[in-house]
């Protein structure tokens, strides 16, 4: 606009001198001036109207004044008040140039840069005033427009996530726009300018650079306005790569209908994706849990119906076998299923039992949830023997339940012992009940240990070995 300003002045000026050089081609330019974009008005010495162009119109109180009548009588007042004192500088040979905001007949407020320049005829000197005028007003809102627009959108681009830029087929490069670039790249808007495409395609994994092409054929095929959309890893200063999605839809196509320029706009989705790949995780685990539980269920159930009891007693035993599962289960889903300390597994699984007769004690051990299942049930089943017929089925007697770790060559030992005393005589069974097979059984396929139960005289002793596998803490994830 600056320019177009200038060439239309150094155009005015030219055309102002020839109107003073030359009077016989008056009516030629005043002919030519007719079509001009700016306004121009001719007076004489005395302020008598010469001419006036379609442009200065709106400033005249005539539409089509005569040409004898003077200028104060068809001037736009407040004009011809700011006309005053340059035309009379106009009249002793010096030109004025200014600018000034005023009320056109209309109402409407206008912003005009004004030149006022004498008038000269060859050797007779200064004749008149010529006054040019030119409306500054569109261009002056188009720049204010133009001008809250790059404001609006650099607020806009400070506070959205996204990283947003064109990216130029031809050259390979990309023309950042602004947004959250520190955010999704790592890098601000200057840097990446600053390291152009090359920069640009190291940030990109190598694995998923393929997608810049095959975006370019997407589109090619598909109708303006469709927006591509891939995701890819970029890498980060401290060397780490993070995901991205990027939405692209096309900008600019030249004359043969081929795609130039694509408008983007990139977020940083890592977390979504670490969280649908824990999520996927979490699936895969729990249907892994579930099966296992029904399999522990489905074991339970088939190991009390084999028992020669009354169904009454087959349903206690049951819903006691299943209370002891869920309140293992209970303690590992606090636990966000990653283990389980020793001491709160002996502490759940032997609440429904007579705990004062019941002494515990061992380091603060961590087990796997597997093991924790394992040794839960392996308590209640313990204690639920000694309830009926050892260390806790009278008045007196107890149980003293021990634990301890130790280093065997290159791994460490978790050792459990279950020792009854002061019950009735003890005398090994005839045949092995479903509690004797579910610790050996349980210990083995859980713990991948060995469990040794004792029919001594002075009670069951039980003794389990396996090697211990520490499983992380839950603040460690």
């Amino acid at each position: 606009m600056k320019a177009e300003n200038a060439r239309l002045a150094a155009r005015v000026a030219e055309l102002e001198a020839q109107m003073g050089r030359a009077p016989i081609d008056r009516a030629s330019l005043y002919r030519m001036t007719d079509a001009a974009p700016w306004g121009a008005l001719v007076m004489n010495a005395e302020g008598v109207l010469d001419y006036a162009n379609p442009a200065f119109q709106r400033w005249l109180l005539k539409p089509a004044p005569a040409a004898d009548e003077a200028a104060e009588s068809v001037v736009h007042p407040p004009l011809m008040d700011a006309l005053r004192e340059p035309m009379a500088k106009a009249l002793q040979g010096e030109q004025t140039i200014f600018e000034l905001t005023l009320d056109d007949r209309a109402g409407e407020v206008r912003h005009l840069r004004l030149q006022v320049a004498p008038r000269a005829a060859g050797n007779m000197g200064v004749t008149g005033v010529v006054v040019s005028l030119y409306d500054l007003t569109d261009a002056q809102t188009l720049d204010r427009v133009a001008r809250a627009n790059r404001e609006q959108l650099a607020r806009v681009n400070s506070v959205t996530p996204s990283a947003n830029y064109l990216f130029d087929f031809e050259t390979g490069s990309s023309i950042w726009v602004g947004g959250n670039t520190e955010a999704v790249y790592g890098h601000t808007v200057e840097e990446l300018i600053a390291g152009g495409g090359d920069l640009v395609r190291r940030l990109i994994h190598p694995d998923d650079f393929h997608h810049v092409g095959r975006r370019l054929a997407y589109l090619a095929q598909r109708p303006d306005g469709e927006v591509s959309e891939f995701e890819l890893r970029v890498l980060r200063p401290d060397g780490t790569y993070r995901w991205i999605l990027d939405r692209a839809v096309v900008f600019e196509r030249n004359a043969n209908g081929r795609i130039v320029k694509t408008l983007s706009a990139a977020i940083d989705i890592d977390e979504r994706k670490r969280a649908e790949e824990r999520r996927t995780l979490l699936i895969n685990e729990l249907n892994h849990r579930v099966k296992n539980t029904l399999a522990a269920v489905q074991s339970i159930a088939r190991q009390t119906l084999r028992s020669e009891r009354n169904p009454a007693e087959m349903s206690e035993i049951f819903t006691a076998r299943l209370v002891s599962l869920s309140a293992a289960h209970d303690i590992l889903t606090r636990e966000n299923w990653e283990g389980a300390g020793m001491r709160e597994i002996a502490q759940v699984g032997l609440a429904p039992f007579d705990e004062t007769r019941i002494t515990v004690s061992g380091p603060e051990v961590r087990v796997t949830a597997r093991a924790a299942i394992a040794l839960s049930m392996a308590l209640h089943e313990l204690a639920t023997n000694a309830t009926k017929y050892g260390g806790l089925s009278g008045d007196v007697g107890g149980v003293a339940l021990t634990w301890r770790t130790r280093r065997e060559d290159d791994r460490v030992l978790f050792e459990l012992e279950w020792r009854e005393f002061g019950g009735p005589p003890v005398a090994a069974p005839k045949r092995r009940g479903f509690g004797s097979r579910l610790l050996s059984q349980g210990v083995r396929a859980d713990l991948n240990g060995v469990a040794e139960l004792l029919f001594e005289p002075e009670g069951v002793i039980c003794r389990i070995t396996a090697p211990l596998e520490t499983p992380p803490r839950p603040d460690q994830g």
